[in-house]
């Protein structure tokens, strides 16, 4: 059960989203997601907690990265060792950053050394929209889906032409500039291109009082990015390939020191994907897919040079087929070759996964179900068997009730069982997860609340005896209260949440690091005329961290960003923001600061085509 302190802290801001949907509810348009059951449907309809935002949102939130646009969803904390570009990882309701799979196109892009994705240098002009899917789907997408999934889709050709070119500077030496179009032609050739560049020269990430003999210098990041993508309507059918290459440079300090050093590193991000959507027939599609990530990592500046870089191969078939109305059936196949290739040679560097998926959802007069089992094999430890159960009931039109249960796993890394010198482990079990849930929604005319109480229990956690062996050592569990508010009130577009939480390592009894037992986020948007108004605030309490060992707090925090447009003709837009408007300081890793207050400013044109 969850403490009742923490739904005595909940409990009132639950109360004000009740009460602000039922103020100036406006009609609004159902806006569809394909995470949460690997098919259409609309995200009030989704059993498991679902947020998509749009690229109207993206516009509007003018955030500088991904990463700081996930901070702003409910139940995702945000880490990052220092500014734009340093290693970011989001705890999707307390899981780890590598229990989040990331996605972009459908593609996973965790590397294989850690398992992480690389979601700071993915540049948000290229996107589309993005699908947060919160809690354990490790049936649906097999390992590391047991914090959730972030799936990122770019964008696509439409029916349309578009041009538009976008450009930014301020605090800190910012220069960020981008280019995008579009057209689709009478006969079905769709070309979508884009092309992006930015410099930002930073500051001093590493608090030199609390780890010495650091280098105080700035920490700058640079990074280039490219896309296409080429469609074509055949019929009822779609055949596409699109590809994305990021590339660039980031600087950072060695905590070891010497107060001297400089160091920095080069990265390459690359997906590629050759596909196509088959309409066999009015109730029946096929998709088949070829794709391919790369993350490529050469740390070539420093005390400690080093490279790796990791590739995945994957081959993917997938059905969807509506057996009557409201029973839907999807089912896939993938195989995926992974290879890791390092300046320290792995005791083995390669291996294959195989996996097979079967969903069946139905949506008939109150009630919904969805049921979802995979199996995953792995050439270097074995199978896992996950599956979810789900199942809600529409109250009213406006209130439904849904509970789910589910299992999951999170594939043991390369670096876990084939790194050298003793370090990884083939014996190795992957961890494991198991998730129940509660939720009651209230959903109609554009306003949706949700509370959803939530318990996760993790076992079979890798960590490291006293000899540096990786081995299965942890058990953990997390257990809370996520309260979610989206919709309008009166002229205001809102979104707010509140997460109140217990994460717990169940074998020390302390609480696991970097999570705080609550944070919440509020932003509000107004438009009139011309103008577009924006404010953002992200607040957390205090967390454990580490320091060599030894426990130290992190103190909670409160962050203002405040934004504005003007639309100063049809197709030009002048815009600009201030974040940390309070210069407040504040860690999210002990001995690594966030950005103070930055001012910006850039322009938008798009081009009447």
């Amino acid at each position: 059960m969850v403490p009742k302190k923490l739904v005595s802290r909940a409990g009132l801001p639950l109360a004000l989203a009740l009460a602000a949907s039922g103020a100036g509810a406006q009609s609004a348009l159902r806006e569809v997601v394909v995470s949460a059951a690997r098919t259409e449907q609309a995200v009030q309809d989704a059993l498991p907690a679902t947020t998509l935002i749009t690229r109207r949102e993206i516009e509007q939130a003018q955030t500088p990265d991904l990463p700081t646009l996930l901070g702003r969803l409910t139940g995702a904390e945000l880490t990052q060792t220092g500014p734009q570009g340093s290693v970011a990882g989001v705890f999707l309701r307390g899981a780890e950053p590598r229990h989040t799979l990331v996605l972009v196109d459908g593609v996973p892009i965790n590397n294989l050394n850690f398992g992480l994705g690389a979601i700071e240098h993915i540049p948000l002009a290229d996107v589309e929209r993005i699908e947060v899917v919160r809690g354990n789907v490790s049936s649906l997408y097999g390992s590391a889906a047991i914090g959730g999934v972030i799936q990122v889709f770019t964008r696509q050709p439409t029916g349309t032409p578009f041009a538009s070119v976008t450009a930014q500077a301020g605090s800190r030496g910012l220069v960020d500039a981008n280019a995008t179009g579009s057209v689709k032609l009478a006969s079905g050739t769709g070309l979508r291109a884009s092309v992006g560049g930015l410099r930002d020269r930073g500051f001093n990430a590493i608090r030199q009082e609390e780890i010495p003999g650091t280098n105080p210098d700035r920490d700058g990041y640079r990074r280039r990015s490219a896309s296409v993508a080429l469609t074509q309507d055949v019929g009822a059918h779609v055949v596409g390939l699109r590809l994305r290459d990021a590339r660039g440079r980031i600087e950072y300090d060695n905590e070891f020191g010497p107060a001297t050093q400089r160091d920095a590193s080069r990265f390459v991000e690359q997906v590629g994907t050759l596909d196509a959507r088959l309409r066999l027939a009015p109730t029946l599609r096929v998709d088949a897919a070829l794709t391919r990530a790369v993350d490529k990592l050469d740390a070539n500046e420093g005390a400690f040079p080093f490279f790796v870089n990791s590739r995945s191969d994957a081959g993917q078939l997938a059905a969807e087929w509506e057996a009557a109305p409201g029973h839907r059936v999807t089912a896939g196949l993938e195989h995926t070759r992974q290879h890791i290739a390092a300046d320290t040679p792995y005791d083995r560097d390669r291996r294959t996964v195989d996996s097979a998926r079967l969903g069946y959802a139905l949506d008939h007069d109150r009630h919904q179900l969805q049921l979802n089992a995979r199996h995953d094999r792995y050439s270097d430890f074995g199978s896992a068997n996950t599956w979810l159960a789900a199942y809600g009931y529409q109250l009213t039109q406006a209130w439904r009730a849904s509970a789910s249960v589910s299992t999951g796993f999170r594939a043991p890394s390369f670096n876990d069982l084939f790194f050298p010198f003793g370090i990884g482990n083939p014996d190795l079990r992957p961890e494991r997860v198991r998730s129940t849930e509660l939720a009651l929604q209230y959903a109609v005319r554009g306003q949706e609340v949700r509370a959803t109480l939530f318990r996760n229990r993790f076992h079979d956690l890798i960590g490291f005896d006293s000899a540096f062996h990786s081995i299965n050592v942890g058990r953990a569990r997390n257990r809370g209260l996520e309260l979610a508010y989206a919709g309008r009130v009166r002229d205001y577009a809102v979104r707010a949440g509140l997460t109140a939480q217990d994460p717990r390592d169940l074998d020390t009894d302390a609480r696991l690091v970097r999570r705080a037992r609550v944070f919440g986020h509020l932003g509000v948007t107004r438009e009139l005329g011309a103008w577009q108004w924006g404010g953002n605030l992200r607040a957390s309490g205090n967390r454990e961290d580490r320091a060599q060992g030894t426990p130290v707090r992190l103190a909670g925090y409160g962050v203002l960003d405040l934004s504005a447009a003007y639309a100063v003709s049809p197709q030009v837009k002048a815009f600009g923001r201030i974040e940390n408007v309070f210069d407040r300081a504040h860690e999210t890793v002990f001995g690594y600061r966030q950005a103070g207050r930055g001012v910006f400013v850039g322009v938008t044109w798009q081009p009447k085509l």
